[in-house]
């Protein structure tokens, strides 16, 4: 991993995934722009029907592309409550590692080496300016992967499923992670509903290692064991339909309370 400096802008990276990124790597709409010329060009050569755009991950804007044969995803670092209106974009600060993306970018560096399930993080950067900064977040894509939230929405999953998401959500807290914002669409399955190993977190913005006294408090857990059903509950009145029942919660918490052994 290196820290490259670059007009206003400083850039962490990991050497082995990306060599010595330009500020290009984090322009949006470069590459917004890129793949709607690579979909323009898949329409005009094939008789087939338009390729459809990909969601979003999590509740970030993101963007997807691909550079030195790796899928990645670029997210844009964005304030929400009464301040987003505001600030929109803009943080508070003058450390570059107490800033959101490096943070994140580390976190998710230590939780792979716990061979944690998370995107690989890629690279990290932080446009300074004299009050404040704006950042962004580049991790390898979870290929074949849908949103726990977008999956319930088109179909039912199994009780197998469901407890291996619970299985996975109890290793992370085996490692005392904290995920600031547990909620259906930071959940993402991979490899088709079938497959051994295929639940993911995502978006760790805000997230921490619970360390000293705090590895003993049980009602953490709980409680974010407690925000992601709500989350659940939430999509499922406001979706007109959701696959969500109380049986399937049931079984996600049997997952949980199952003696997991955690890898690594």
């Amino acid at each position: 991993m290196n820290i490259t400096k670059q007009a206003n802008s400083n850039i962490l990276y990991d050497v082995s995934l990306t060599t010595t990124p330009t500020l290009k790597l984090f322009d949006r709409a470069y590459h917004a722009n890129t793949v709607n010329q690579q979909k323009n060009s898949a329409r005009a050569s094939t008789a087939s029907s338009p390729v459809p755009s990909k969601a979003g991950i999590g509740r970030a804007q993101v963007v997807y592309f691909e550079q030195q044969n790796i899928k990645m995803v670029l997210k844009h670092y964005y304030r929400g409550g009464l301040l987003a209106s505001v600030l929109k974009d803009k943080y508070l600060g003058f450390d570059i590692e107490n800033s959101r993306a490096f943070k994140e970018w580390r976190l998710l560096k230590k939780m792979q080496q716990l061979r944690l399930p998370v995107p690989e993080a890629i690279a990290a950067h932080i446009e300074k300016h004299l009050f404040f900064y704006r950042a962004d977040l580049i991790t390898r894509e979870i290929e074949n992967a849908d949103t726990l939230a977008d999956i319930l929405i088109k179909q039912a999953i199994n009780v197998d499923i469901w407890k291996k998401i619970g299985a996975c959500i109890k290793v992370f807290h085996q490692h005392d992670v904290y995920h600031s914002d547990l909620n259906a669409r930071n959940i993402m399955l991979a490899g088709g509903l079938s497959e051994a190993d295929n639940v993911y977190l995502i978006d760790f913005d805000k997230s921490y290692f619970r360390t000293g006294v705090e590895t003993w408090a049980k009602p953490w857990k709980l409680m974010n064991l407690a925000r992601l059903k709500r989350s659940l509950l939430k999509f499922k009145k406001k979706q007109d339909v959701f696959n969500f029942v109380d049986n399937n919660w049931s079984a996600l918490l049997a997952g949980y309370n199952m003696e997991v052994v955690a890898k690594g």
